[in-house]
C-alpha cells in the first residue's frame, strides 16, 4: 500500500500537473486563435446575407432589452436616472452590436472557445480572489481596467455553456458512464468555490444548475441526476444557514415581523408592497413611490418590484410572457438544430436565462431569501446585459445555420 501511495505521489500527479498544464497552454492558444478568426468582419457579412434571422426571438429580445432601459430611468430617476439609464442604453448599444455580429459567425467555429474561455475566466476570478477586484456591497467581483470594469462571472457562465456543451458532445456515448460524472462533478466543484468565494452564491447556483441540465439533455441518468440535484440542494441550504444571516431565511415566512421588518425583511416587504399597489395596471411609469428610499437597489435585483408597481399585474404578465417566448423559442432552436453542439448551446442558454428568471422572481416575491440575481435583459448591470445578448446571437447563429443542416 505504502508503494502505491509513493507511486501515486510521484508519478501520477506529476504528470496530471503536465497534463493540466499543456491543456491549459492548448486551449488557451485554440481560444485567441479562434477569437481572431470570429473577428475577422471580412469573413462575417459574406455569410450573414442570404441567411434569415429568427425575426421573432431578435424582436422578443430587444423588447425587453428597451423595457428595461425605461424602467431602469424610472427605478434610479430620483438618484442618477439619466446617467444609469444612459450607461445601460450605452451596453444595450454594444450589446445588440455583438449579437448581430456573433450570429453571423458559424457557431461551430466557437467550439474552441470553450476550453479557453473557461480558463481565461478562471483566470480572472482568481485574480478576483486575490485582491484585484473592486468591492462592491461587501463582495469582490469586478475588475476594472482604466475606465472599463467588468464581472468576470458573467462571461464565465457562457464560457461554461460553450465549453460544457463541446465537452458533451465528444462524451456523447459515454454521458451515461460514472467516469463522465466525476469530471462534471469535479468542474463544477471547482468552478463553484472560485464563484463562491467573491461572494457570489446566486450566480454559482445558476451556473451549476446550467451545467447539470445541460448534462440531463447529453444523456445523465435520470436517478444519479436526481440524487446530484438533491446532494446539491443539501449542501446549498447548510452553506446558505452558515454564510447567510440566518434572518434572510426567517424574513421569507414572516418580513414583517417586528423583529425583521428594519433589517432583512425591509426588502422583501417593500417589494411585495411595491408590487401589491400596482393593481391591474399600475400607478404609471415614473410614479411608483418604492423608489423614494424604500428600496434600495432598486434598479438591480428589485427592478421586477417596479414594473409591477408601475405597470399593475397587466405589465408584469406581459413581461413574463416575453420571457417565456424567448425561451421556449431557444428551446425550439435546440430542436431543430441537427448538430449536438447546437443543441446543447441553445438549449444552455434558454436553461440559463430561465433559471435567472425563476430565482429573480422567487426573490421578488420572497418566496427565496434576497440572494442578488439581477432579472435578464432588464435590471441593470451591463456586463450582465452583454453578455447575455451575445449569448442569444450565438443562438440567431444557431437558427440561421439550422436551414443549411
Amino acid at each position: 500500500m505504502k508503494g502505491i501511495l509513493n507511486k501515486i505521489t510521484k508519478e501520477n500527479i506529476q504528470a496530471l500537473l503536465a497534463a493540466g498544464v499543456n491543456y491549459s497552454v492548448e486551449y488557451t492558444a485554440d481560444f485567441f486563435r479562434t477569437l481572431f478568426q470570429v473577428l475577422d468582419f471580412r469573413k462575417i457579412l459574406p455569410e450573414v446575407r442570404g441567411r434569415k434571422t429568427d425575426r421573432m426571438l431578435l424582436l422578443a429580445v430587444m423588447l425587453l432589452v428597451i423595457t428595461g432601459v425605461i424602467m431602469v430611468w424610472s427605478a434610479s430617476m430620483y438618484e442618477e436616472g439619466s446617467s444609469m439609464a444612459a450607461r445601460q442604453l450605452k451596453f444595450a448599444f454594444w450589446g445588440f452590436v455583438c449579437m448581430m455580429w456573433l450570429s453571423g459567425v458559424d457557431y461551430r467555429k466557437m467550439r474552441k472557445l470553450g476550453g479557453g474561455g473557461v480558463i481565461v475566466c478562471i483566470g480572472f476570478l482568481v485574480a478576483i480572489l486575490l485582491g484585484a477586484g473592486g468591492e462592491y456591497n461587501g463582495a469582490s467581483r469586478g475588475i476594472s481596467i482604466g475606465s472599463f470594469s467588468f464581472m468576470p462571472v458573467e462571461l464565465t457562465k457562457i464560457a461554461v455553456i460553450l465549453f460544457v456543451s463541446n465537452f458533451f458532445v465528444k462524451h456523447y456515448d459515454d454521458a451515461d458512464k460514472y467516469s463522465i460524472y466525476f469530471l462534471v462533478v469535479l468542474f463544477c466543484g471547482f468552478i463553484g468555490i472560485l464563484v463562491l468565494k467573491q461572494p457570489a452564491m446566486s450566480s454559482a447556483l445558476i451556473i451549476l444548475a446550467t451545467i447539470l441540465m445541460i448534462y440531463l439533455y447529453a444523456g445523465c441518468k435520470i436517478p444519479v441526476f436526481i440524487f446530484t440535484v438533491i446532494a446539491g440542494g443539501i449542501g446549498a441550504a447548510l452553506y446558505a444557514v452558515h454564510s447567510w444571516r440566518i434572518e434572510r431565511i426567517y424574513a421569507v415566512f414572516d418580513p414583517f415581523a417586528p423583529e425583521l421588518f428594519h433589517g432583512a425583511g425591509w426588502q422583501p416587504a417593500q417589494s411585495l408592497m411595491a408590487l401589491g399597489s400596482g393593481g391591474l395596471i399600475g400607478k404609471g411609469i415614473g410614479n411608483g413611490l418604492s423608489k423614494l428610499s424604500y428600496l434600495p437597489e432598486l434598479q438591480n435585483d428589485y427592478v421586477f418590484s417596479v414594473i409591477g408597481e408601475e405597470m399593475g399585474l397587466i405589465g408584469c404578465l406581459l413581461i413574463i410572457a416575453g420571457f417565456i417566448f424567448v425561451i421556449l423559442r431557444m428551446f425550439i432552436v435546440a430542436f431543430r438544430s441537427k448538430d449536438l453542439f447546437g443543441k446543447f448551446v441553445a438549449s444552455g442558454m434558454a436553461t440559463l436565462i430561465a433559471i435567472q428568471v425563476i430565482f429573480n422572481l422567487m426573490v421578488v416575491t420572497n418566496s427565496f431569501p434576497s440572494t442578488g440575481v439581477s432579472l435578464p435583459f432588464i435590471s441593470y448591470g451591463g456586463s450582465s446585459l452583454f453578455t447575455l445578448m451575445a449569448g442569444v446571437g450565438i443562438v440567431l447563429n444557431i437558427a440561421r445555420n439550422t436551414q443549411n443542416q
